[in-house]
């Protein structure tokens, strides 16, 4: 079995994830919706590797924090610009907004999220605690029995809901505890990224196959609670996407997806948190400005105008400001 340090592959598949997402949004892809749990499985990988080989959860956050805030910091400023600029802002300047959406965690602030897309971010943190708990607790050792009591509880919450939505009373409560842990619905996709990391750094096993099919089996359950997938594609397209996901993993961990080496995959790869996080506030109302235009060439010039605005924040903003904090990061950890 290969283990390399680095799969490059994922840079090209965070891409796609990202154009993908980009594409749904406007209007030309309906199974670009589907990018999102593409970017929750491959964090699953991703964060599982690194947490197994951090020496401090404080070097792990500083990592995450360099990683995550500075571009996201800057998308609210364009977010507020182009709401100003397109007369598009609704969300209202209070306190609660103003901390909810400079930490992440908008749900816990009750506060409107500036950009829609923002809602992964928080599904993103409650992840990252979640592998911080276990790792202070030395569970991550026993990471296959975790996978499995979380699949069955979120199972089990999702199929209530699919049993008794139709209460009033349940449905309250259900929406109450899944607007503050949404990941109970996505958890699947973060599970099936730590499952594909043991498969390339431990080998398959029928284990393993068991609890990808119980993920492909969670997401079935929970597809009618998924955030706007359910408006788009039934239950069957989105199994069959999420399948086809999980072969693309299977190729990548045994080397058999050389396509995903192409430059210009992984140069889309560098650049799309910036691009995920600006393609709604400014992608779409840069479209939308576009009036005189038909649908595909407002798409088209206003998709083209935020990759570039993206290789701008990427290369002359956040590569910078992200070498400039790892340099200072042993500092900050003492």
């Amino acid at each position: 079995m290969k283990n390399h340090n680095r799969l490059y592959e994922f840079d090209a598949l965070r891409g796609i994830a990202a154009i993908s997402v980009c594409l749904f949004h406007f209007s030309l892809f309906k199974f670009g919706c589907v990018g999102v749990d593409l970017f929750f499985i491959i964090s699953g990988f991703v964060i599982f590797m690194s947490i197994l080989n951090v020496k401090s959860i404080k070097e792990f956050w500083l990592s995450r924090f360099i990683r995550l805030y500075p571009s996201y910091w800057l998308s609210i400023a364009v977010a507020v610009c182009c709401g100003l600029l397109f007369h598009k802002s609704s969300v209202v300047i209070n306190a609660s907004n103003v901390i909810g959406n400079i930490t992440m965690f908008q749900p816990v602030f009750k506060s409107a999220y500036v950009s829609g897309v923002y809602w992964t971010l928080y599904v993103e943190m409650l992840f990252y605690i979640t592998m911080t708990i276990l790792w202070r607790c030395n569970l991550l050792k026993n990471i296959e029995l975790v996978i499995l009591i979380g699949l069955v509880c979120a199972i089990s919450i999702n199929g209530l809901y699919l049993l008794y939505g139709a209460n009033p009373q349940f449905t309250h409560y259900y929406i109450l505890i899944r607007s503050l842990v949404p990941i109970l619905s996505h958890m699947q996709f973060f599970s099936a990224g730590i499952i594909f990391y043991l498969i390339h750094s431990n080998g398959i096993s029928t284990k393993r196959v068991l609890l990808l099919l119980l993920t492909l089996f969670a997401t079935a359950i929970s597809h009618k609670n998924s955030v706007m997938i359910n408006s788009f594609l039934n239950v069957t397209e989105h199994l069959v996407c999420d399948v086809v996901v999980y072969i693309t993993f299977v190729l990548i961990i045994y080397g058999w997806a050389p396509i995903l080496r192409l430059k210009t995959l992984m140069w889309f790869g560098h650049i799309s948190y910036p691009l995920y996080l600006i393609h709604t506030s400014f992608g779409l109302s840069f479209k939308e400005s576009l009036i005189n235009l038909n649908l595909a060439a407002s798409s088209v010039i206003a998709l083209l105008s935020t990759v570039l605005l993206s290789y701008g924040i990427t290369y002359y903003y956040d590569v910078p400001i992200r070498r400039y904090l790892k340099r200072n990061q042993y500092k900050i950890e003492q």
